[in-house]
């Protein structure tokens, strides 16, 4: 990490407490509207005066360290050494006053970003006096250490709270993933030869492996998750930092800085298979090995989502792109790139329709679904579903990335042939129109993940740059310019912020109430079958996938997640067949979601919520209705109708 004055340094950090201290005020005075409190006359004047108070701090602290007199008091902040008893307390109590802050003081009170960023902020700093006190070393790097340091901690942290042995889903169709995970080992499960699943196949046999072994219990499972989410992560920073060749502390920094950048798109851990495929395998000295390692992660793309199939050779051809001078070989420079791209792209088509001839699938237009869905061009820009937008959400992401490569190429533009750069932009530029069309698909746009590749891509190009790892036309690695520390400052702080809110109780819930609704799912299902009736779980499958009811045979239709991926695409045969079993009363009990019958105006996710009354709810409503309910959950037990009901054709309006 390059040099960074004092000065810099502390107004740099003065200015991001006055940006922060006037957002939290800001989203503290519309959380005290939202709940309508008079905020002078409670609680809510106590965190609004810190945060007054912070930013009166900031304005102080920046307005003095440009006068002549600040010289002496920022040196007398450079401390060599103290005492190491002082410094691991400073570390303990700002590390602490972030959690404290968040689980006890905040909790779901305040749950915006910035109240808690600021805290952040200024516990940061304390940890940074810590470490020098302990250490002697520039403020800037003892910042970064901890700014980074943490993030991780917070990551793992939230993905590690999911683990738990809570019988029924946590949020939407969480436990459902598992149970189209189980569909790879259906035979031994349920008894039936059922077909593979037609969305996020690899994701789901990531999520199957845990199935080899016969009878772990949900909790291992969800773990087995936090483990993917966190393990292929770290495998594709860590790889991306060693390829840089990179030493020292810096190798650790660009490693824990990548970990953050990916997760808060976030790049699935099953499409980081691809990613560490490449980083791993493809090398401009070894171009049989790289064809070799780009096939595998094509054909892995291609098992995949269809927005993945050239993303391995676009990766694969901005390494060649930054690694190998274009010189006096002309058109014969392109071929490489050309046939990785054609390869590419090919065997991950051809990887496609594999998978769907040996998933056993009957409908495989499910596979094309995401071509007949909707596109909400609305998403991109600030909604309900996302509040920042997807276009001023990936600008705020990327916009650091974009500031330190124009500072690192200022002047250094004649180092590059021109259409090396116009093949790097291009890269760029079409991961980043395809992933904001893909985020605007119904179903969609409620973070960036859709950017993926776009962000992988911008991370690998901009680091490469950092580490000097580009070769220039004259066959060396160019010196790029330095990055201005508020730039740096900035790319550390933003994924730090997608990874605050991961901090949380770890999930607890009543065990009496919940083992109270699995014996009241027993009896009811039970006598059901043992009248010979058919009984079909939408949501909850997971609970015969792990046996948490007994002796319960296994409808394999119509399951949530299927269901609203039909609805919103339109599928009409498949909602047809749905259709007619309903008013054929083919299931004597179903087991779903409290249904509506009336559409919404307005709220998150509303087109898909409106899809699922229209083409699910309103017609299940018309035949079926609730007989009970269980306590933990909003889960309903539905019975058919005994009169005849006049249903609504979904598809008349």
């Amino acid at each position: 990490m390059k040099e960074i004055s004092p000065r810099i340094f502390w107004q740099t950090f003065a200015g991001t407490i006055i940006l922060i201290s006037i957002l939290a005020i800001y989203q503290t005075v519309q959380r005290t509207l939202e709940l309508d409190v008079v905020f002078w006359r409670s609680k809510w004047i106590f965190p609004l005066g810190l945060f007054a108070l912070s930013l009166i701090v900031g304005i102080f602290a920046l307005k003095y360290s440009f006068s002549e007199n600040s010289a002496r008091w920022i040196e007398g902040l450079e401390i060599t050494s103290g005492s190491k008893f002082k410094g691991l307390t400073l570390i303990v109590l700002g590390f602490s006053l972030v959690w404290a802050a968040r689980l006890f003081l905040f909790r779901n009170l305040l749950p915006q970003l910035t109240p808690i960023f600021l805290v952040f902020l200024w516990a940061s700093i304390i940890q940074a006096l810590g470490l020098k006190l302990i250490t002697g070393r520039q403020w800037h790097v003892l910042f970064a250490l901890i700014v980074l340091v943490q993030g991780v901690i917070y990551q793992i942290y939230g993905h590690l709270t999911i683990t738990t042995d809570y019988p029924f889903s946590i949020g939407y169709s969480e436990a459902s993933r598992h149970y189209y995970a189980s569909l790879f080992f259906s035979e031994r499960l349920y008894g039936l030869k059922l077909p593979l699943p037609f969305l996020h196949p690899t994701r789901y046999f990531l999520l199957s492996l845990p199935f080899i072994v016969e009878g772990l219990p949900l909790w291992f499972h969800r773990m087995w998750q936090a483990l993917l989410w966190i393990g292929l992560t770290a495998a594709s920073s860590i790889l991306l930092a060693r390829r840089l060749r990179l030493n020292g502390r810096v190798n650790f920094f660009v490693a824990a800085w990548a970990f953050l950048f990916f997760l808060q798109g976030a790049v699935y851990y099953h499409l980081q298979v691809c990613v560490i495929l490449i980083l791993a395998g493809v090398s401009t000295r070894n171009l049989r090995r790289s064809f070799i390692f780009l096939l595998i992660a094509s054909i892995w793309a291609g098992a995949s989502r269809v927005n993945w199939f050239p993303v391995p050779a676009m990766l694969a051809i901005a390494i060649y792109l930054m690694e190998t001078p274009l010189g006096s070989k002309s058109w014969r420079y392109w071929l490489t790139p050309i046939l990785w791209g054609i390869s590419g792209v090919g065997i991950a088509t051809a990887s496609q329709f594999i998978y769907i001839s040996i998933s056993g699938n009957a409908d495989i237009r499910a596979f094309g679904s995401s071509f007949t869905s909707d596109l909400l061009w609305n998403r991109l820009i600030p909604n309900d579903t996302f509040p920042p937008g997807i276009l001023p959400g990936i600008l705020i992401v990327s916009a650091p990335l974009f500031f330190a490569m124009a500072q690192m190429l200022r002047g250094k533009l004649s180092h590059l042939h021109p259409l090396r750069w116009l093949a790097l932009l291009a890269l760029l530029t079409v991961l980043f129109l395809g992933g904001s069309v893909v985020s605007t698909k119904i179903g969609g746009g409620g973070d960036l993940h859709n950017l993926d590749a776009f962000l992988v891509m911008l991370a690998l190009i901009t680091s490469s740059f950092f580490a000097e790892c580009v070769i220039g036309e004259d066959q060396s690695n160019p010196a790029w310019g330095p990055i201005c520390w508020p730039v740096t400052a900035a790319a550390l702080l933003i994924p730090v912020g997608f990874a605050l809110p991961q901090i949380g109780f770890i999930h607890s819930y009543d065990h009496s109430l919940a083992e109270k609704d699995i014996q009241k799912l027993q009896q009811i299902t039970s006598e059901t079958i043992n009248n010979g009736d058919e009984i079909l779980f939408v949501i909850e499958r997971q609970l015969i996938t792990f046996d948490e009811l007994k002796n319960i045979p296994l409808s394999p239709d119509y399951e949530q997640t299927e269901l609203m991926e039909m609805a919103m695409s339109g599928n009409r045969d498949y909602l047809e067949s749905f259709y007619t079993d309903l008013r054929n009363h083919r299931y004597a009990i179903i087991i779903a979601k409290k249904q509506k019958s009336e559409l919404k105006n307005r709220g998150a996710f509303v087109e898909e919520d409106n899809a699922w009354v229209r083409y699910v709810g309103a017609p299940l409503l018309c035949e079926y209705f609730s007989i009970d309910a269980l306590e933990v959950e909003n889960i309903k037990i539905y019975a058919p109708r005994q009169d005849q009901s006049v249903c609504k054709d979904p598809f008349s309006e």
